[in-house]
């Protein structure tokens, strides 16, 4: 954990107590009560390690943790948009910022990446779906968008993936051809391997038929703030919507996500005579200064520059990593795009590692593999391959 987390977490055991101490609550329960509170802050310290890397959960930025209690103590609901104008301007903020790296015009807050993936499913099915119910995406495609599909009464059909785990787009081009869909799900970061599909490939695909396109960025997105990203804006300006979640790579508290959208979207058609306006027909009902004060805190101290400062480091943390394990006689490892390493290690079984969060598993083309992933900017190579020094 670093100083300031230290701090902070020193800070708020102090708070607590002193609230605690106000209460009718004994002595003794007091005291059982803060070593519970002990011990989640012991466990939160494993995401600021040098060596975790088991999953998408990223240290929290400092700033970001302050912005959440923030938005603790504001409690505001943009269902009231002319009671909370503050919180109209931060949010305007925020997709001022992220909307022209996406290559988008507008968007919304979102819960994370399963509540983005089912609103623009949602938002696409509402302008295509007479045409078609059918949906198609990567077998390597996030579960969500199977979730989405099967509350929207969508059809769903998983297209096969080439070497790379990326979508195969001669499947894909048969497949449309055999049944035109309704929308297309490319996937720039999957989740097991952290590989990006070609979407410049499904947008002529796209051209010849009326279906939304969209991109599921939940992981990946972080690659637009970068310069000579695979992701640019142009790139990604191709699709109809993208997700993004800030808090798998940005060092964002949970929830925080992003829905992005080529146009802007409609008041909601349903009744709210209890509302002064009619909010836009999207997923999210309430919600306040939880989804927005975190990042805009992060993105007014650290700008663009200094995200993508910690994004490069992080990247070159995992190909140092990759880079390392395929010098070893009889390993292999795959780097990726978005600095998820998947590896294999000799008759050498690393359930110890995993059980610690330090790698993960998952599987490729049917065969396990460990899973390295470089969502926090504190995660560093040269720790992780220490730990694997007894199995080299």
């Amino acid at each position: 954990m670093s100083d300031q987390q230290t701090a902070l977490s020193n800070v708020l055991q102090d708070l607590i107590s002193q609230a605690l101490n106000r209460t009718n609550m004994a002595a003794e329960q007091q005291q059982q009560l803060l070593k519970q509170v002990d011990s989640i802050l012991f466990a939160a310290q494993r995401h600021s390690q040098s060596n975790w890397a088991g999953h998408m959960t990223t240290a929290v930025n400092e700033i970001a943790a302050l912005g959440q209690l923030l938005a603790s103590l504001h409690q505001g609901n943009l269902l009231s948009p002319e009671l909370y104008p503050e919180l109209n301007v931060i949010e305007s903020d925020i997709f001022a910022f992220f909307c022209p790296l996406f290559g988008q015009t507008s968007g919304h807050v979102t819960h994370g990446g399963s509540y983005g993936n089912l609103d623009a499913l949602w938002q696409a099915r509402k302008k295509y779906g007479h045409y078609s119910k059918r949906v198609y995406a990567s077998d390597q495609s996030h579960y969500s968008i199977a979730k989405a599909c099967d509350m929207l009464g969508l059809d769903l059909q998983l297209i096969t993936s080439n070497s790379l785990q990326q979508i195969d787009i001669v499947a894909l081009e048969m497949a449309c051809k055999q049944q035109p869909p309704m929308a297309i799900v490319a996937t720039s970061g999957t989740t097991s391997s952290g590989q990006l599909d070609d979407i410049i490939a499904i947008k002529q695909i796209t051209k010849q038929i009326p279906c939304w396109l969209h991109v599921d960025a939940a992981w990946g997105g972080f690659l637009s703030l970068i310069d000579s990203s695979p992701l640019s804006a142009e790139l990604l300006g191709q699709a109809d919507s993208v997700c993004f979640d800030p808090h798998k790579s940005l060092g964002q508290p949970r929830p925080s996500g992003l829905l992005m959208h080529q146009k802007g979207i409609n008041q909601t058609p349903f009744s709210t005579q209890y509302l002064s306006q009619a909010p836009r027909d999207v997923l999210p009902g309430s919600y306040g200064g939880e989804l927005l004060l975190p990042l805009w805190l992060t993105i007014k101290t650290l700008g663009k520059t200094g995200l993508a400062s910690q994004i490069q480091a992080k990247l070159q943390e995992a190909c140092q990593f990759a880079s390392f394990i395929n010098q070893q006689s009889g390993w292999w490892a795959q780097g990726s795009p978005t600095g998820i390493v998947c590896f294999t290690a000799p008759q050498s079984q690393l359930s110890g590692l995993v059980e610690k969060g330090i790698f993960s598993q998952t599987e490729l083309a049917g065969k396990s593999v460990y899973r390295a992933v470089f969502a926090s900017h504190t995660t560093r190579s040269d720790a992780l391959i220490s730990d694997l020094a007894p199995f080299l």
